[in-house]
């Protein structure tokens, strides 16, 4: 009898892990994050540095499956995971780390709890990276735009760059292409292949000048990197820093 039940016991269990896998399946995602105002609140009373190793932790855990995708976390009040949502973007970046985090997601609910500064609040991953990825698909879409523009009007309107500052038609509307409702502000970086990117905070509806204008008054201000950056932040953007590769 005894046996009898311990085959039970193993025959409902295998069934339980399969109809939780069958549940999750191969097709199982992750959602995609609801509106920003419904969502926890970041992090607020954490003391400098107090995140670091956390935030750390979680980026580890989801850098790999979310290439190029924001992903927000949520805690619990112990400040355990409790949801994992993925940001809309441009290209299948998105949609690649729905599928993929829903196979990573029984570990990263199973990591060690944050410090309790984070308890029932949010932690956002990836934020360069997705930012460089619409970037990224923005210039390629202007840069075709503007091709398809030139050809379209014959080399008779061509006008090219004649002097350093100096831009020509096609120039300035790649511009005004790349400016146009952006929600980032990029920039050379001095010594780096990627270039230096700033957002807004991640809250809902942050204060603030928009990108064109931020942007456009702060290149006018100087040519130096640095003051422009400056002249950048004290509009409230945020500089996003590249992950180390």
């Amino acid at each position: 009898m005894h046996r009898c039940a311990m085959v039970g016991f193993a025959i409902g269990l295998l069934l339980g892990c399969a109809s939780r896998d069958s549940a999750r399946g191969p097709e199982a995602t992750v959602p995609l994050c609801g509106r920003l105002e419904t969502l926890a609140a970041l992090p607020q009373s954490c003391a400098a540095g107090e995140l670091d190793a956390f935030s750390q932790t979680l980026s580890d855990s989801v850098s790999d499956p979310a290439e190029g995708a924001l992903v927000r976390v949520e805690l619990d009040d112990a400040a355990r995971v409790r949801d994992v949502c993925v940001e809309s973007g441009p290209g299948y970046a998105p949609g690649r780390a729905r599928r993929a985090l829903a196979e990573h997601l029984d570990s990263i609910r199973a990591l060690p709890p944050g410090p309790a500064c984070a308890a029932g609040k949010r932690i956002d991953l990836n934020r360069y990276e997705a930012k460089w990825a619409e970037l990224h698909e923005r210039e390629t879409r202007c840069g075709e735009q503007t091709r398809i523009t030139r050809e379209n009007q014959g080399p008779t309107r061509v006008r090219e760059r004649t002097a350093p500052g100096n831009f020509g038609v096609y120039d300035r509307e790649y511009e005004r292409c790349m400016d146009y409702q952006a929600d980032w502000i990029s920039l050379d970086a001095p010594g780096s292949t990627r270039p230096a990117i700033w957002a807004k905070p991640e809250i809902p509806n942050p204060p603030g000048p928009d990108a064109y204008e931020t942007a456009t008054r702060c290149k006018r201000l100087s040519r130096v990197f640095e003051k422009r950056a400056a002249c950048i932040e004290a509009d409230g953007w945020e500089r996003l820093e590249p992950p180390p590769r």
